[in-house]
């Protein structure tokens, strides 16, 4: 039985969530693309079987084993924490 994985929803046109944090990354020209770019790295960086998802009205969010990260423009969620961005 195949499961698909909750918030790896495909956007308009079929975009896969890692498309669509691409396009938010060149969306956002300012400190903010540069921020979610450098983020998602360091994400991957440390944790390679992080699963890419797209939710909550269009907000980039990383998970592994029940654990979720996600960042909108102005605040960073790491699990239940929150650290305002510069």
């Amino acid at each position: 039985m195949n499961k698909r994985k909750s918030g790896s929803k495909e956007g308009k046109g079929g975009d896969s969530p890692s498309q669509l944090i691409d396009a938010r990354i060149k969306e956002l020209s300012d400190w903010r693309g540069e921020t979610l770019a450098r983020v998602r790295i360091l994400i991957k960086q440390a944790d390679p079987e992080v699963v890419e998802e797209w939710k909550w009205r269009g907000v980039p969010v990383w998970s592994h084993a029940g654990m979720r990260s996600s960042l909108t423009s102005s605040v960073l969620l790491v699990g239940r924490g929150a650290i305002a961005a510069p």
